[in-house]
């Protein structure tokens, strides 16, 4: 390393600066200030006051990739492409009046990667005259630390953009289900009154063969229409549902029940939907007592059911299970279908989240990602637990637990 008194003679000719020093004890000094500086491990280097490098030490060479003999006698902020907070000028004059100036520079390494140091300068003054002589320059390397600040702040900033976006998406949802709502009851209303007048027409159209068959073919019309009203109201309350949850304004009405008498009456009811469908019910169990809210446990076996019909082929059963294990009871609905993966096994109850690859194999193919999240949160605030169980190619088994209750006795 060439320290400071190898270098002295270099600024004599500068106008701000004196005479060289012919103080022996001043020189001793210099010399031992440029051992200590060498054993540094922060860039320290001492410049002459037209900012030409007059010292360089290991730790410089460390951070910047120059060697003290390729650095010394180069001018420091163009060897280093110094960006300054505001501009050389200001840090100078600064540093003139002050005497130190402590701030961020960045600075370009030889291979052409960039640092960002916390630079702490000093003025050097000869101890007889007071004349300035050199700047001493410490940097020390807050890159990695400046880098991960600002990949938390830009973090942070789209966490808090996300969250507004979610929040806005969670108002809009609530909105445009009760805008849905309205006229979805209104449609239902006629589509019911135009169902029961069309039985009378049938009834008293008997003896007109003709007029028998269009009525009929008008009944199958009507049959798909309130089909589809019934998947776009299923979507409508899926909003409604998912909006209530946001907010913690979904109610449950909880109350004694048999989950027996709640899965027959949602087996009976798909098996009306999708009359051509074999949905096989098993279980040694007549009284399975548990304390929930029956509709919204029937709405969650309705889902897994519907899913499984939706995701399986016409011709596969869908078996529905239910057992007691210890003081829960376990309810799972398995198909035939595609399977899941593993990681789609771990996404399937977010929400909006839908499996990519999963075709729908009969019915319609309408699906908001939101079914399974309601079940998970309709489950999980009743004391139960949801999962799922599937292999790619082995179909899929959707269960739930339910804690058991004691009957009380009579």
């Amino acid at each position: 390393m060439r320290n400071i008194a190898q270098n002295h003679d270099n600024v004599s000719s500068l106008p701000h600066d004196h005479p060289r020093a012919t103080d022996a004890s001043f020189d001793n000094f210099l010399q031992l200030q440029a051992q200590l500086l060498e054993r540094a491990h922060d860039a320290i280097l001492v410049r002459d006051p037209h900012d030409v490098i007059l010292s360089w030490n290991r730790g410089a060479q460390e951070l910047y990739g120059w060697s003290a003999e390729d650095a010394v006698g180069k001018t420091a902020h163009i060897l280093l492409k110094t960006r300054f907070p505001h501009s050389l000028e200001e840090v100078t004059t600064l540093l003139s009046q002050e005497g130190q100036w402590e701030g961020t520079l960045i600075h370009t390494c030889r291979d052409g990667q960039e640092v960002i140091v916390e630079s702490r300068q000093g003025l050097i003054q000869h101890p007889s005259s007071g004349r300035i002589t050199a700047i001493v320059e410490i940097n020390h390397d807050i890159t990695q630390r400046e880098r991960l600040a600002e990949e938390q702040a830009i973090s942070h900033a789209t966490e808090l953009v996300l969250r507004e976006t979610v929040r806005r998406m969670d108002e809009f949802i609530g909105i445009t289900g009760h805008e849905l709502q309205t006229p979805m009851t209104t449609i239902k209303g006629n589509l019911q009154l135009v169902s029961r007048r069309l039985a009378q027409l049938s009834e008293n159209a008997a003896q007109y063969p003709e007029l028998h068959t269009t009525i009929s073919s008008m009944q199958t019309a009507l049959e798909r229409v309130e089909r589809q009203v019934r998947v776009q109201g299923r979507l409508v309350n899926d909003l409604l549902d998912i909006s209530r949850l946001q907010v913690n304004g979904l109610e449950l009405h909880l109350a004694p029940c048999n989950v027996i008498t709640i899965v027959r009456e949602a087996v009976d009811d798909q098996r009306t939907i999708a009359p051509m469908r074999t949905i096989s019910l098993q279980t040694r169990e007549e009284d399975l007592p548990i304390h929930a809210d029956a509709d919204r446990i029937g709405q969650v076996i309705a889902n897994y059911l519907s899913n499984a019909l939706k995701y399986s082929i016409a011709s596969q059963p869908v078996v529905i299970a239910v057992t007691k294990e210890g003081h829960r009871v376990r309810v799972a609905v398995t198909d035939r279908g595609q399977g899941l993966t593993p990681q789609q096994q771990k996404q399937i109850w977010e929400r909006f989240y839908r499996a990519e690859g999963i075709t729908v194999q009969s019915g319609t193919g309408v699906n908001l990602g939101l079914g399974l999240y309601i079940c998970g949160q309709l489950i999980q605030r009743q004391g139960g637990e949801v999962g799922v169980e599937s292999s790619p190619g082995q179909g899929s088994t959707f269960w739930f637990t339910l804690p058991l209750v004691e009957r009380a006795n009579s």
